[in-house]
């Protein structure tokens, strides 16, 4: 297996620095440190699904 190499790191930085989502990055991480968002924490994109059993146990304990 050959290995890679960088021969010019400042041209690889460039590279990247030109790559779509490295600039949508460097612009989001200007848009934070100039507070143009808020602080939201953490978000759950997926939730718990609900306790199905919870509905019954709670109308079952209704009718004791």
């Amino acid at each position: 297996m050959s290995k890679l190499m960088i021969e010019d790191k400042d041209q690889f930085h460039a590279f990247l620095a030109a790559q779509p989502l490295c600039k949508w990055v460097a612009q989001k991480k200007q848009e934070i440190a100039a507070g143009m968002h808020e602080e939201r924490g953490r978000t759950v994109i997926h939730p718990h699904p609900k306790d199905d059993n919870a509905d019954l146990a709670a109308a079952l304990s209704s009718m004791a």
